[in-house]
């Protein structure tokens, strides 16, 4: 109950944020850097015949539950295949919120789902999904780390539930509807949501994250910028220009 109303709560703060003006300011944008070349971390690597490029809420259970458990999501991060497109927010507009922009929420395109995750704050433990579906609409599922044992199909999509009837997201994004049932839990689709323009956070900006990151203050922090950004190529990604934006224009 505490965390659907918190969700709910967050969608009511665009007025508020326009009128106090209360973002941060975006950074600067310094160069690039390429990781350097690096033996796997043992039992973050997907076996053989698993893909490590799911592309589904389905296929991303399928490398989960292959991975050693208990499961990080810092290990499962880096188990994905690069390059990876990403698209990373300092907006405090939702139930996985930004912690500022040094440690934002993050979009990885893996289409048709886009997976997020923040690297610090409330929603660190949280992998949430969204999986497209037509007129701008997404299947939304989440999963809470670490996994520490092998997931059922349905598991992405009980964390979600207020009730039989809707799910968390519902007061966020709008025209929540069920679209099917799987082991006997409901699975709904609603609108899809962009960040605003004005607050995104660059890779560029993200790689310097991770290279000034005190990993004896902040371990599971820069355990997370780690695992996403220092095992390959990784790039910036736009979201579909007619999709609508969280929180207003």
């Amino acid at each position: 109950m505490v965390r659907f109303f918190a969700r709910v709560s967050f969608c009511a703060w665009p007025l508020a944020l326009s009128i106090f003006g209360c973002s941060e300011p975006a950074p600067s944008e310094p160069a690039p850097s390429e990781p350097a070349s690096r033996s796997p971390t043992p039992g973050c690597r997907a076996p053989a015949g698993v893909s490590n490029s799911p592309r589904t809420i389905a296929e991303t259970v399928t490398l989960i539950n292959a991975l050693p458990k208990p499961l990080s999501l810092p290990c499962f991060l880096e188990s994905l295949a690069r390059p990876l497109e990403l698209s990373a927010t300092y907006s405090l507009l939702s139930a996985q919120p930004a912690q500022g922009a040094r440690s934002p929420r993050i979009f990885l395109f893996q289409e048709p789902t886009l997976l997020s995750i923040v690297p610090a704050g409330d929603g660190a433990s949280l992998l949430e999904f969204g999986e497209q579906r037509p007129e701008l609409r997404s299947l939304k599922a989440e999963l809470v780390f670490p996994v520490s044992a092998p997931l059922a199909p349905s598991a992405p999509f009980e964390h979600l539930m207020f009730n039989s009837q809707f799910t968390t997201c519902g007061g966020c994004h709008a025209g929540e509807v069920s679209e099917s049932e799987l082991s006997g839990v409901r699975t709904f689709v609603s609108l899809a949501l962009r960040p605003r323009p004005s607050e995104l956070v660059s890779t560029a900006s993200l790689q310097h994250e991770l290279q000034i990151c005190d990993r004896a203050l902040e371990p599971q922090r820069c355990a997370m910028l780690d695992a996403l950004l220092g095992w390959g190529e990784v790039t910036d990604r736009a979201f579909p220009a007619q999709m609508a934006t969280f929180g207003g224009p």
